[in-house]
């Protein structure tokens, strides 16, 4: 954080640092795994270069080819790493003033109207006509525009026919996907100010993005990547527990953490969310066990079962010294509902008499008053029901234990994203050298091995080497420090490897760690 911050200020090198780290997610244009890549590729310095970077990621500059079958977006990422084998050059020299800031690509809608002017003698109208026509791509009229474009140019006599043909076919191709420049600088405007935000204001920009997820069309997805992105910031994100329940994601000023809001677990809604919220204010539940729980929130304020589930399943009800098992708890909560409602009430009245003799730390205890004939007479029938709800109590029919495996799925379902510990933490790592992170930030280089699961695979074939055509594959990577994506195989280890690198599989990946990426020699499944 700084004490000046100026949104305004646009030669702050280290907003443009983020840009050239690729860390955009949450950047306006350039969130997705694309806009990180082509971010890190071309790392921009200023507005210009941030400009083309976000016309160059549209679908059409990435499948527009040159002659060696490379994309404009590459020749462009190419040619601004100054290398040697992508030399900037211009099919005339008088294109240079109009393509010189992006490097002899043409990207702009507005250069293609400005090669008409110039070499054409064409006026604003007349270009912006072309540039219609272009777009339109109707035969007639391309005709009629394509002889005034000749006829003005004999007239210019800047290029020779010839060159001029090569020209307007040029432009006539790039019509397919030359962006809005307008456009381009009115978002690059927004980018830099959104990456001033993170850099600056970072828990406060994770926080609100995180509120503002569900508005994504894909909002699972959206918040798994907030917050593995503010992993490798150092801030936490931390899953409801009964000691800081709110209603939407809120940030600790005094802590780099966010607590993870109840309204946005899956399956609990906007009516539990307030019935919740307001019997908060009234009421300390920090230190409450879970019958206080199941009695005065639940049954209390008659939450439904699957929101009830879900609260459960994401350790809502755990507090600060009592992290009670969930699988006990979901057990306790199905046997719960097996019993009548005057059965509840009765127990729950029981519970809040404050007589010492009726005080339980389990359902168990707490249904044997009533078997006990205290404040409600059951008969005979239904006593064998109860006592039978009871003795599962106390014999569950299977482990009611927690484990890593289980709570990272549940809290994946219902959050989005595991947050008290990976799918991998319960299983044996001890083979293990480093974490995700320790790559993703680079403060590991040679050799390592890590455990994680694989939760996505691009699979590409080979275009160049001796042997055309194999298959190898790009990886992202998912352990309890975060996640990495810039993980690769290629085709010898993905051939003998491919039988475990399969989605979803956690495994073992012996390799080598390079500037924050990974690559991958061998794998086993664990």
């Amino acid at each position: 954080m700084t004490d000046n911050f100026d949104i305004n200020n646009f030669d702050d090198d280290n907003v443009w640092d983020l840009f050239c780290e690729g860390d955009t997610k949450g950047i306006f244009q350039l969130e997705s795994h694309l806009g990180r890549h082509w971010s890190k590729e071309t790392k921009p310095r200023n507005r210009k270069d941030l400009a083309a970077l976000i016309s160059l990621i549209r679908p059409g500059t990435l499948m527009a080819k040159d002659a060696n079958g490379k994309s404009m977006t590459q020749v462009y990422a190419d040619r601004k790493a100054g290398k040697s084998d992508s030399p900037v050059e211009y099919l005339h020299e008088s294109l240079e003033p109009i393509l010189k800031e992006t490097y002899g690509v043409l990207v702009y809608q507005e250069q293609s109207m400005a090669i008409a002017q110039k070499l054409a003698g064409f006026n604003g109208v007349q270009a912006d006509t072309l540039r219609k026509a272009i777009g339109k791509k109707k035969a007639d009229v391309m005709e009629a525009v394509k002889k005034e474009f000749m006829d003005g140019v004999e007239k210019q006599r800047v290029v020779n026919t010839g060159v001029a043909e090569e020209i307007f076919s040029w432009i006539e191709k790039s019509s397919r996907y030359a962006f809005n420049k307008s456009h381009a600088v009115a978002y690059a405007y927004l980018a830099y100010w959104s990456a001033y935000c993170k850099c600056y204001r970072r828990q406060k920009f994770y926080t609100i993005y995180l509120n503002r997820a569900n508005r994504k069309p894909y909002p699972d997805e959206e918040k798994k990547q907030l917050i593995n992105d503010a992993k490798k910031a150092d801030i936490e994100v931390l899953p409801p527990r009964l000691q800081h329940l709110v209603a939407d994601f809120s940030r600790d000023k005094n802590k780099s953490v966010i607590y993870y809001g109840i309204n946005h677990i899956k399956n609990v809604g906007g009516a539990e969310t307030k019935k919740i919220m307001d019997f908060l204010q009234d009421c300390e539940v920090k230190h409450f066990n879970w019958l206080g729980c199941l009695f005065s929130i639940v049954e209390g304020l008659r939450i439904n079962k699957r929101a009830t589930i879900a609260l459960i399943s994401v350790g809502a009800f755990n507090g600060k010294n009592n992290l009670a098992s969930r699988q006990k708890m979901l057990y306790e909560f199905d046997s719960w509902k097996k019993l009548t409602e005057r059965e509840r009430k009765t127990i729950v009245s029981n519970y809040n008499s404050g007589d010492p003799s009726v005080f339980a730390e389990d359902l168990s205890g707490a249904i044997n008053h009533l078997i006990q004939g205290r404040g409600l007479k059951i008969n005979a029938r239904r006593m064998e029901t109860v006592k039978d709800i009871k003795d599962s109590l106390d014999n569950p029919f299977y482990d009611i234990n927690d484990n890593a495996l289980t709570v990272a799925i549940d809290e994946e379902k219902f959050l989005a994203a595991p947050l008290t510990c990976s799918k991998v933490d319960g299983l044996d790592i001890i083979n293990s050298t480093n974490m995700c992170q320790d790559v993703q930030k680079g403060t590991i280089t040679g050799k390592a091995i890590l455990a994680a699961e694989i939760v996505r695979i691009k699979i590409v074939k080979t275009k160049n080497g001796k042997n055309p055509g194999q298959e190898m594959a790009f990886l992202s990577l998912e352990d309890g420090s975060g996640d990495l994506e810039d993980v690769v195989i290629f085709p010898d280890g993905y051939k003998e490897n491919k039988d475990v690198i399969i989605e979803g599989n956690t495994v073992l990946l012996h390799g080598e760690a390079k500037k924050g990426s990974f690559i991958v020699n061998k794998a086993t499944q664990i």
